[in-house]
């Protein structure tokens, strides 16, 4: 339950110590990265023709099953001011209303906060790390918030990454949500961050699409319910879709 002055707060406790918890290169939701770097740097990798295997994947509920004992943990060891810890605890043990009712959720982190993308990338830093620390030549490995992706040689190191990662998920109280994890060899292609990565380089994924498609259809009927004439409601859907296509073609990655 955040009101105004709670969410301004927050957004200054995110700048004040987002220099002091760990941050890797290879999560690339923080701050001066993005999903174009990401992007980017993911055709970089597959251009070069090494790899033959992917596995890709994200937690189921990220957010809602992190542990707060172990956000209080991660903040006891890079943040030293004892303000900036203090309000950090009651953030993580937040409140919430349901059918009039007040409680404070056993697990979980609120989605909808400045500070929450930052907490939630510090706390599997030393995911990024392990998996960064192998030979590039042999795995590949970025993250996303919660969406992981392998690039590997062999089978082998597929099979190895896939075990290491679902360990230290595991370790952490997590596990990985079985309609967004696939596997297999790279000709078959993937999706990753809303783009399609295949022997036709880069497009927008068929979950992307079907997103869009759906989106596209809520905006005619709420246009509609909300007194629009049919062409009004078209011109809503027109002017959504120029815009989807034009983020999409932002984000597309071209040859030099």
């Amino acid at each position: 339950m955040w009101s105004a002055q709670d969410a301004l707060v927050l957004k200054w406790l995110a700048l004040s110590i987002g220099h002091q918890l760990p941050q890797h290169e290879a999560c690339m939701h923080l701050r001066g990265r993005g999903v174009r770097r990401s992007l980017q740097e993911v055709a970089e990798k597959l251009k070069t023709g090494q790899y033959r295997f992917v596995h890709r994947t994200d937690i189921r509920g990220y957010y809602a099953h992190i542990r707060k004992p172990q956000i209080i943990a991660l903040v006891n060891r890079w943040v030293t001011d004892p303000v900036h810890r203090q309000l950090i605890e009651q953030y993580v043990y937040y409140s919430v209303e349901r059918g009039g009712e007040i409680h404070t959720p056993v697990y979980g982190i609120p989605r909808s906060c400045a500070l929450s993308p930052l907490i939630g990338g510090s706390l599997l830093h030393h995911i990024d790390q392990h998996f960064r620390e192998m030979n590039p030549d042999n795995v590949f490995y970025v993250r996303y918030m919660d969406d992981f992706l392998l690039l590997t040689r062999t089978r082998w190191q597929l099979r190895r990454g896939i075990a290491q990662l679902a360990e230290y998920l595991e370790l952490s109280g997590f596990e990985r949500h079985p309609e967004k994890t696939q596997t297999g060899r790279l000709e078959s292609g993937f999706d990753w961050l809303g783009f399609w990565f295949g022997p036709d380089g880069m497009t927008p994924s068929p979950r992307a699409l079907q997103n869009h498609h759906d989106r596209c259809l809520r905006l005619f009927e709420q246009a509609r319910k909300r007194g629009a004439s049919e062409e009004e409601a078209r011109l809503r859907v027109r002017k959504y879709r120029k815009r989807w296509a034009k983020s999409a073609n932002n984000y597309s990655v071209r040859d030099e």
